[in-house]
């Protein structure tokens, strides 16, 4: 099958995985386009431009917005990405979170050349993927239970700060880190505690992944 039409955006921080991936989509599957991405918080900002690619390849831990965040954010903004995570995991509860955000698919980033054009020429083709190891330990969870973040819908920003309270940040290092001011970050912290119903940062954490938001 020729995918001579096909874009695809690889999201990484670890460019020289990106670029190698890049060369083995570029040679094998005949793809028109494959960008790379470091940073997935910027990305959102430029919609138009992220609902052109046919897939979205995502790693998971990255410094400065996660995959997770990512996932989350499209979910809350019904963003029709079809997007798949590329990572080095082998948790299973990360792989599941990830399919529940949305997620089409999982492809080790260990895998075989062969095995990651099948993935990936899979998931082209509308359909999802999960490697042959995961086929029995992971179920794909029911569009229902799909649907719990957007019961929540937070900004992008406010994904972010929810992220770095989560990993412990206080509101100046969040600060620092967004490039905001202390005041602007503070302001996102009301606005998370007033959306999930909480008022100290612990609460706020806990409601936001029983909520499945981090």
């Amino acid at each position: 099958m020729t995918n001579a039409n096909y874009r695809v955006l690889i999201i990484d921080d670890h460019k020289l995985f990106a670029d190698g991936l890049k060369l083995i989509l570029h040679s094998a599957q005949e793809i028109a386009e494959v960008d790379i991405a470091s940073d997935a918080f910027v990305l959102l900002s430029d919609k138009e431009k992220l609902l052109s690619y046919d897939l979205v390849l995502i790693d998971l831990h990255m410094p400065r917005f996660s995959g997770f965040g990512f996932l989350t954010a499209l979910k809350t903004q019904s963003l029709p990405v079809n997007v798949a995570v590329i990572s080095g995991t082998e948790k299973k509860s990360e792989i599941e979170r990830a399919i529940l955000l949305g997620a089409r698919g999982f492809i080790p980033k260990d895998s075989e050349s062969v095995e990651l054009n099948q993935a990936v020429a899979q998931l082209l083709s509308g359909k999802r993927y999960l490697p042959q190891q995961w086929l029995g330990e992971i179920d794909w969870l029911p569009p229902e239970t799909k649907e719990t973040v957007k019961s929540h819908p937070l900004t992008v920003r406010q994904l972010q700060v929810l992220e770095l309270m989560r990993d412990g940040m206080q509101n100046k290092q969040i600060a620092l880190i967004l490039g905001v001011s202390t005041s602007s970050v503070k302001g996102h912290i009301e606005l998370l505690f007033k959306n999930l119903n909480v008022n100290n940062r612990t609460a706020c954490v806990q409601a936001a992944r029983e909520a499945r938001l981090i």
